[in-house]
């Protein structure tokens, strides 16, 4: 089911409705039965996958608490992680791990040990609710948190509908002890969720949407716009995925704060970062900690010498590239990431350097090298094959976008951003930059109703119009 959707517009206000008619042992039941329908509502057998996950990590998990020696804990989480990781495997890397063995050995339909592509479809929101599992396996390992409960609070800890598809990735200790609560309809939380949920619907349905069509005109035909287009996709890219993601999470958190759930956040204002490095802690945030406590550290994070700190950074935003997605270019944006973070460590750590580019700590121009370094490295994060242009691949498509982009090109084409789009982007950033200033400023401004309940009623109304009229584009984070 789509956020976006006239389904959701029904669904959300009866899940909450009933929950709150509910005693606190039969609230549990129906927030596992309503994610549950959730998540079939895009495809039903995907929700044997989901139920897979959660049965084999219980189980592992269960036999874990039950073992009487360290080595067979070690055994029983490597059980639960790798069963997670298969899952993943096989849904997501399979056919490119096919595809690359064809490609090694020049093999081509037909040849005698060609093999070919699977062909499975990527159930949604397959990387998050695996991680979600592995995360809780090993704080239950760590002994982070208690192991009362069963597997049905297990099964709504991993399903539970608000972040099941796009995240935020949940910990355990975050979300497990507020199932244990009772949750009375508070005014206060419906009008804080409601907020937050017209803010994301902003965000996604007059922001990313209308961004994400001039995208993929000059994304669909590079070879037709000049360098200066390239530019625009870039920085309109960036703008699209921004809302796109940070507005699923608005709704996401909204939808849960309704009745009454404390959801974490997953973005800060990232394009007022300095530093690729400041941006990866206002980006994403969920799977940023999520890499840093589960791979980042456990490696030794930096309390290593300088050479495996960078190691360590390496790798980590690696398997960050790795985990978005099966192929070269999401690895090559995984590694252009790296490399800018590593670059800025060896900088921020030597006293010669820091001398000599002094005056790139310009506020300005910190803001101007974090947001155009992330845009133009999503050439390869939307990048896909154009072999009717010759890009066979998607890394030649991304790489042949920022070539363009960076050596001046003329095109036959032009592009234009209508008014609208310009100046709801103007108010999206100026909403960033003023509460990253005066934090406590829009939300007095919006506790009066005059403002408040027409912004809302104003924004739901356009988003129900343009649902009913047409399908709104999936949330970007839906192929993750």
């Amino acid at each position: 089911m789509l956020f976006n959707s006239l389904h959701f517009f029904v669904f959300a206000p009866v899940v909450a409705v009933v929950y709150f008619q509910l005693p606190l042992r039969w609230q549990k039941l129906w927030l596992l039965v309503a994610s549950f329908y959730f998540y079939a509502a895009f495809n039903p057998p995907f929700t044997l996958l989901l139920l897979f996950s959660v049965v084999v990590t219980f189980a592992f998990v269960w036999l874990m608490e039950r073992s009487s020696t360290e080595r067979g804990r070690k055994v029983l989480l490597t059980g639960a992680i790798l069963s997670n990781l298969l899952l993943l495997f096989v849904f997501k890397f399979l056919d490119f791990t096919l595809d690359s063995y064809n490609r090694l050995l020049g093999l081509k339909p037909g040849d005698a040990h060609h093999v070919a592509a699977a062909g499975l479809i990527l159930p949604l929101g397959i990387s998050f609710f695996t991680l979600q599992a592995i995360g809780y396996a090993v704080d239950i390992y760590r002994r982070d948190i208690p192991t009362d409960g069963g597997i049905a609070r297990f099964a709504l800890f991993e399903s539970f509908y608000p972040q099941l598809v796009a995240g935020p990735i949940m910990r355990a200790r975050d979300l497990l002890h507020q199932f244990e609560e009772q949750h009375r309809f508070r005014f206060g939380d419906l009008r804080a969720g409601l907020g937050l949920m017209v803010l994301g619907f902003f965000k996604k349905t007059i922001v990313a949407d209308p961004c994400g069509r001039i995208v993929d005109q000059i994304y669909g035909l590079p070879d037709s716009y000049s360098s200066g287009a390239m530019w625009l996709a870039a920085c309109l890219h960036a703008l699209q995925i921004y809302g796109d993601f940070s507005g699923y999470t608005d709704i996401a958190i909204g939808a849960g704060r309704a009745m009454g759930f404390r959801i974490p956040d997953n973005f800060r204002r990232p394009f007022l970062s300095g530093s690729m490095t400041e941006f990866w802690g206002r980006w994403h945030i969920s799977l940023s900690t999520w890499l840093r406590d589960y791979i980042y550290i456990p490696l030794g994070g930096n309390r290593v010498g300088a050479l495996r700190t960078y190691f360590n950074l390496f790798v980590t935003m690696f398997i960050s590239g790795v985990w978005h997605g099966a192929g070269l270019n999401y690895i090559l944006w995984g590694l252009g990431h790296a490399a800018l973070m590593l670059v800025e460590r060896f900088i921020g750590g030597s006293h010669l350097w820091r001398e000599r580019l002094a005056w790139l700590a310009v506020r300005p121009l910190r803001l101007a090298y974090s947001f155009l370094s992330f845009s133009l490295l999503l050439f390869f994060f939307r990048a896909r094959p154009l072999p009717d242009q010759g890009l066979q691949t998607a890394a030649e498509t991304g790489w042949h976008m920022l070539e363009r982009a960076l050596v001046w090109s003329a095109g036959a084409k032009s592009i234009v951003v209508p008014e609208y789009v310009l100046a709801a982007i103007a108010v999206l950033l100026f909403g960033e930059y003023l509460h990253e200033r005066r934090p406590n400023l829009l939300p007095a401004i919006f506790k009066r109703d005059l403002i408040f309940w027409p912004l809302c009623l104003s924004v739901l109304g356009y988003c129900i119009l343009v649902y009913a009229a047409s399908d709104s584009a999936p949330f970007v984070y839906f192929q993750f």
